[in-house]
């Protein structure tokens, strides 16, 4: 798999993608997602999914756990970083998704809440892990979580925060400078950061999440094509790392 488009890969991360979900046996109402915010920062919806996540049985009663799922990608940062790259880097670059889970019968329901905080660990125990194995089958090394923490969500919840960060190798670029000599500025590791949240609100488990590229591309190299003239390239791509994570965690925060 090409390693540049790592990002889009990751559209399946988030729990419709979990062991086991088949096809949603009712529907289930999308999470809501600032779609003024999102459209404004140029972001685009890439897919929409539902599916059963799992049935477990606590005591006489039989929980079925359903999401429903959006992703979206930041389509104007990879025009932009495409156009300036010459198209040698041209591919998602950040991604947003977020899932409603909801559950029959409801959680709120169970009888003395049998079950109820054992469910809301599942959800956050195999959110993390798909979201793990999703980064490294798309080619990111060295996965790791970075942190862990609370995020004060708009819904006036406090969402269980997991910082993630990873490695991904952006491929080298050839610049051809006569008919018999190219430049290469050689591949550099860049680091990725990635975000999960997960809160209940009301009768329904949300999860929210993302990731984008934690530093800037930016290198140069210099070559003598004779002993009078050397050519210089220099790349920069002028990602802004800061940028990135306040948009997505204004964007996560919003969900409801």
């Amino acid at each position: 798999m090409d390693r540049r488009t790592f990002i889009a890969t990751t559209a399946g991360v988030g729990l419709a993608s979990l062991a086991g979900c088949t096809t949603a046996a009712g529907s289930v109402a999308p999470p809501q997602v600032p779609e003024s915010k999102l459209q404004a920062g140029g972001w685009v919806k890439q897919d929409e999914q539902q599916g059963t996540i799992f049935e477990r049985d606590y005591g006489p009663v039989t929980v079925t756990a359903t999401s429903a799922r959006v992703t979206y990608e930041d389509a104007a940062l990879r025009e932009s970083v495409s156009e300036q790259a010459l198209g040698m880097v041209d591919g998602p670059l950040s991604m947003f998704f977020a899932a409603r889970i909801d559950f029959s019968p409801d959680l709120d329901d169970l009888p003395l809440g049998a079950g109820r905080e054992q469910l809301l660990d599942a959800v956050e125990t195999q959110s993390k892990a798909q979201f793990e194995a999703q980064l490294k089958d798309v080619g990111l090394e060295n996965v790791r979580e970075d942190g862990t923490g609370s995020l004060a969500v708009d819904t006036g919840e406090s969402a269980s925060l997991t910082r993630y960060a990873a490695d991904f190798t952006v491929d080298d670029m050839q610049f051809p400078v006569t008919e018999q000599e190219t430049i290469t500025i050689e591949s550099q590791t860049l680091t990725v950061a990635g975000l999960l949240a997960v809160w209940h609100h009301g009768d329904a488990v949300l999860v929210a999440g993302g990731a984008h590229p934690a530093e800037n591309f930016a290198n140069q190299t210099t070559h003598d094509l004779t002993d009078a003239i050397s050519v210089t390239v220099n790349v920069d791509l002028g990602l802004t790392p800061e940028a990135y994570e306040d948009e997505l965690r204004t964007i996560v925060k919003a969900v409801r």
